[in-house]
C-alpha cells in the first residue's frame, strides 16, 4: 500500500464545554514562569505598558480638569461681573445726566459733545441736549448690558437678580421719560416754581428711588403673601456691605440687585479660583509620582537588561527613558507653571481680574459720587435742603470708597504699563475733588444771585472734564490688566490643550517603545 506524506492526522473537535470554561490561572506555572529571565522581562513589560496608560489617563484627565477650570473662570462668572459693573457705571451716570438735564437750562453756551460708546459727532451742543443725547445712549448701552448678562445665567439667584434689574431698568426708564415730556410742557425751563418743572423733578426723583431705594414694581405673591420667584432658592448677599435676607435684597432697589449679581458671579469665581489652586497643588504631587515610578522603572529595565544581556545599549528602552525624563519634567513643570498664588492661574485671577474688577469698583463709585454732585445742584437749584444733605452725605461716602480703591490700585501695582493710568488718575481725583469744593462754594454764595448758574457751569465744564480724565486714566488701568490676562489666559489654554494631546499620545508611544525593547531581548533567553 502506498504511503501518504504531508497529511496532518485530522483533530478530534474541541467539546463546547471545554470553551465555556473560565481561564484559570495556574499560580504554580506562573511562579515558575516568574523564576526565568524571559518571564521576568514579560512581566516587566505587562507593567511598563500598564503604568503608560495609567500615566496617560491621568495626567491628560488632569490637564482637562484645568482646562475646564479656566474656561468656568473665563467664561461662566467673568463675563456677569463684567456686565453688572458696566449696567451700574451707565445707570449712574444716565442719573447724574438726567439731574444736569433739568438744571443746566441757563447755559446756552455750545461746546463741543462727545457720546458714550459711541465715535459719532453730533456737533456742539448745550449742555443740555448733550445730555439728552447721552441719556438716550446709555440707555441703550445698559440695555445691552443687561441682555447679556441675561444670556449668561449659571448660578442660583443670577436669574432672579437679573429679572429684578430688567423690571426695575424698564421703570426707571419710565420714570425718566416722563421727566423729560414734563420739561418740555415747562413754560419756563429755569423757573424752579414752574408746575411742569415741579413734575419733572418728581419724575426723577421718582426713577432715582427706583434706582436706590427700592424697586416700585414687586413680585406676584402666594396665598401668605410671600413673593413668589422663578428660583426656589437664592443666596444670601451682601449689598451695600449689610448681609440681608434672600428677600430683601431681590425686593430692593436696582443698585441692591446688580450689586448681588456682582457678589453671586465675584464669590463663585473666587471659588472656582480657590478649587482650581487646590487641584493643581495634588495635581503636581501626584504627576510627580507617577512620573518618577515610571522613569524609575524604566531605568531598573534597563540596568537589569544591561546586567544580563551585556549590551550597554537597548535604543529603543533608552530613547523611551530620555523622552520620558524630558516630558515628564515638563508636565509636572506645566503645573508647577500654573499653581499657587503666584502662577498662571493666580497672576490671572488675583493679579490681573482683580485689578481689572477693582477699576470697575472704582469707576463705579466715582461716577456715583459725580452723580451725587449734579443730584446735590438740583437740589439747591430747587430749595431742598433735606435732600442736598442726603446728597452731600452719599458723595462723602462714596469718595472714601474712591479714595479706599485708588490705594489698592496702587498697593496691586503688577506692570510697567500700569504706572502712567496710576498717576494720571490720581492726579486727576485730586483736581476734581478740589474743583468740587469750588462748586459747592459757588452754589451756597446767598450774595450771587446767579450761584445755580455759575456751580452748573463749574460743575458740567472743568469738574466734568477732569472726571473724564479721572475716568479714561481708570480704563487704561484696567485696560494694561485686561491685556496681560488675555495674554495668560490664551497662553495657558493652549498649553493646556497640547499637553492633552501630548499626555494622550505620548506616554503609550513611550510604554509601546519600552516594550518592543524590551521583546526585542527575549530571544537572548
Amino acid at each position: 500500500m502506498q504511503k501518504q506524506y504531508g497529511q496532518v492526522p485530522a483533530q478530534p473537535p474541541i467539546p463546547l464545554s471545554a470553551l465555556s470554561q473560565p481561564l484559570v490561572i495556574n499560580p504554580g506555572r506562573l511562579r515558575r514562569a516568574l523564576r526565568t529571565l524571559k518571564g521576568q522581562f514579560i512581566a516587566l513589560a505587562i507593567c511598563v505598558a500598564a503604568l503608560a496608560i495609567i500615566q496617560a489617563l491621568m495626567t491628560s484627565m488632569a490637564y482637562v480638569r484645568s482646562a475646564d477650570d479656566l474656561d468656568t473662570i473665563n467664561t461662566g462668572s467673568i463675563p456677569s461681573v463684567n456686565a453688572a459693573q458696566a449696567i451700574a457705571q451707565y445707570i449712574e451716570d444716565i442719573d447724574a445726566k438726567a439731574a444736569d438735564y433739568l438744571a443746566t437750562a441757563g447755559l446756552t453756551q455750545l461746546a463741543p459733545c462727545s457720546l458714550v460708546g459711541t465715535d459719532r459727532n453730533p456737533g456742539p451742543q448745550t449742555v443740555h441736549d448733550c445730555d439728552n443725547l447721552n441719556i438716550d445712549a446709555e440707555l441703550v448701552l445698559a440695555n445691552s448690558e443687561l441682555f447679556n448678562a441675561a444670556h449668561n445665567v449659571t448660578y442660583p439667584g443670577e436669574r432672579t437678580a437679573v429679572e429684578r434689574i430688567t423690571a426695575g431698568f424698564e421703570e426707571y426708564s419710565g420714570d425718566i421719560a416722563i421727566m423729560r415730556h414734563e420739561y418740555d410742557l415747562a413754560a419756563s425751563k429755569t423757573d424752579a416754581q414752574d408746575p411742569h418743572l415741579q413734575k419733572a423733578r418728581q419724575a426723577y426723583q421718582a426713577a432715582n428711588d427706583v434706582l436706590q431705594k427700592t424697586i416700585t414694581l414687586q413680585p406676584t405673591t402666594n396665598a401668605s403673601g410671600t413673593p413668589v420667584f422663578n428660583e426656589p432658592a437664592v443666596p444670601l448677599c451682601t449689598a451695600h456691605s449689610n448681609t440681608v435676607t434672600d428677600s430683601s435684597w431681590m425686593l430692593g432697589s436696582i443698585e441692591d440687585n446688580i450689586s448681588c449679581l456682582s457678589e453671586i458671579n465675584k464669590t463663585h469665581l473666587d471659588s472656582a479660583y480657590n478649587d482650581t489652586i487646590s487641584f493643581l497643588g495634588a495635581a503636581v504631587t501626584g504627576t510627580l509620582l507617577l512620573s518618577i515610578i515610571f522613569c524609575a522603572l524604566l531605568l531598573f529595565v534597563i540596568w537589569r537588561m544591561i546586567a544580563i544581556t551585556h549590551r550597554v545599549i537597548n535604543p529603543a528602552l533608552t530613547l523611551a527613558l530620555i523622552v520620558s525624563v524630558i516630558f515628564c519634567a515638563n508636565a509636572v513643570g506645566l503645573f508647577s507653571q500654573m499653581a499657587g498664588q503666584h502662577g498662571d492661574f493666580g497672576q490671572m485671577v488675583k493679579d490681573d481680574y482683580d485689578s481689572v474688577y477693582f477699576a470697575a469698583q472704582l469707576k463705579r463709585y466715582g461716577t456715583a459720587a459725580n452723580a451725587d454732585e449734579s443730584r446735590w445742584l438740583i437740589a439747591m437749584a430747587f430749595n431742598d435742603q433735606a435732600a442736598a444733605d442726603r446728597w452731600y452725605q452719599d458723595w462723602q461716602a462714596n469718595t472714601a470708597q474712591v479714595r479706599s480703591l485708588i490705594d489698592r490700585a496702587q498697593n496691586n501695582r503688577t506692570y510697567p504699563e500700569e504706572d502712567q493710568p496710576l498717576r494720571d488718575m490720581q492726579a486727576n481725583w485730586q483736581q476734581y475733588t478740589n474743583i468740587d469744593t469750588q462748586i459747592r462754594a459757588k452754589a451756597t454764595d446767598t450774595t450771587n444771585p446767579a450761584r445755580i448758574h455759575d456751580a452748573e457751569l463749574l460743575s458740567t465744564g472743568d469738574s466734568n472734564r477732569t472726571f473724564d480724565a479721572f475716568s479714561n486714566a481708570v480704563d487704561g488701568l484696567s485696560q494694561a490688566n485686561q491685556g496681560h490676562y488675555n495674554m495668560t489666559y490664551a497662553a495657558t489654554r493652549g498649553a493646556l490643550m497640547l499637553y492633552v494631546a501630548l499626555s494622550a499620545i505620548l506616554f503609550p508611544l513611550l510604554g509601546l517603545a519600552a516594550v518592543g525593547g524590551i521583546v526585542l531581548r527575549l530571544k537572548d533567553f
